[in-house]
C-alpha cells in the first residue's frame, strides 16, 4: 500500500459553460522518475528550439503564440506555431514514457471554482479509498513570494504578497477542512505551487488545457461552438492516454454533469 500520492492539479474550461480540473497523480517513490522524464523533454526542446530550461511552459501562451520562451531574440523569432506545437507534444511525450503515474480530469457544468474543487476532492477521496491510500494536493496558485530576480523586496511588499496568497487559497482550504477528519483521504491543506517555479505544475497545466480542448472538440453539446478546439494541444494531451484512469471516457474525462 502506498501511504500518500502526490496530486498536482490545475484547471481549464470556460467561464460560461463549465470547468475541468486535471491531476497528475504520482507516488513519492516515483516522483524523481516522473520529474526526470519531464526534464528530458525540456532538454530536447532546449536543444531543438532554444526554449529556456526554466521558462514557464504555460499552455495558453504557448499555443496562442504569446510570450517569449527562447534563449535569444533570433530563436524567439523562429519559434512559430509549428515549433510551439512540437514543444508541447515533445515534453508530454517524454513524460508519458515513464510508466508510474496517473492522469485524471473531472469536468462539470459548474463554473464556481470552489464548488468544482469540492467535487474534484470528493472524487479523489473515493479514488484514494479504493486504493487504500491518501493524497496531498499541490494546486496551481501564488505561494506568497513572487519575486525571483534578485532585487530587494520590502517587508511591506512581502507581507502583502503572503496575505494575498492566503486569501486566494482560502476557498480551497475550506474544502479540505470540511472533510470528515475520521475518514478523509486528502490530507493537510492544499499546497499552493506557483507554476513559474514548479515543473510538474507546468506539466499538469499542459495536460489540463489539452484535456479541456479534447472534450470541447468531442462534446459541442456541452461546451458550445463559440470557442475553437486547439488541435496542437489535443495531440500533446493524447500522448498521456495510457495513464488515464479506467473510469474516464474516451476523452480521458470523468464528466460529473
Amino acid at each position: 500500500m502506498t501511504f500518500v500520492y502526490m496530486a498536482y492539479v490545475d484547471d481549464s474550461g470556460d467561464s460560461k459553460n463549465g470547468t475541468t480540473l486535471s491531476a497528475l497523480l504520482v507516488e513519492p517513490e516515483h516522483w524523481s522518475g516522473v520529474l526526470d522524464a519531464w526534464l528530458a523533454g525540456r532538454r530536447e526542446v532546449h536543444a531543438a528550439f532554444g526554449v529556456r530550461k526554466h521558462a514557464e511552459l504555460h499552455a495558453t501562451r504557448l499555443y496562442k503564440g504569446r510570450g517569449k520562451f527562447c534563449e535569444s531574440p533570433e530563436q524567439d523569432a523562429a519559434f512559430g506555431g509549428r515549433q510551439r506545437a512540437a514543444t508541447g507534444r515533445i515534453v508530454l511525450s517524454h513524460l508519458s514514457q515513464y510508466e508510474h503515474f496517473h492522469v485524471v480530469t473531472v469536468g462539470t457544468t459548474t463554473v464556481s471554482k470552489s464548488t468544482v474543487y469540492a467535487q474534484f476532492v470528493a472524487y479523489l477521496e473515493d479514488w484514494a479509498a479504493s486504493r487504500q491510500t491518501e493524497l496531498v494536493i499541490f494546486y496551481d496558485g501564488p505561494q506568497g513570494i513572487q519575486q525571483d530576480d534578485g532585487s530587494e523586496i520590502s517587508r511591506e511588499e512581502l507581507a502583502a504578497q503572503w496575505e494575498s496568497a492566503l486569501r486566494n487559497a482560502a476557498p480551497y482550504r475550506r474544502v479540505h477542512r470540511d472533510l470528515d477528519i475520521g475518514r478523509r483521504r486528502v490530507v493537510e491543506d492544499p499546497i499552493m505551487q506557483d507554476s513559474r517555479y514548479s515543473q510538474l505544475i507546468q506539466a499538469v497545466d499542459l495536460i489540463a488545457y489539452g484535456a479541456y480542448h479534447r472534450h470541447l472538440q468531442a462534446r459541442p453539446d456541452i461546451w458550445g461552438t463559440k470557442n475553437a478546439a486547439v488541435p496542437e494541444a489535443i495531440r500533446a494531451y493524447m500522448t498521456t492516454r495510457s495513464h488515464w484512469l479506467p473510469d474516464s471516457d474516451d476523452n480521458g474525462v470523468v464528466w460529473l454533469g
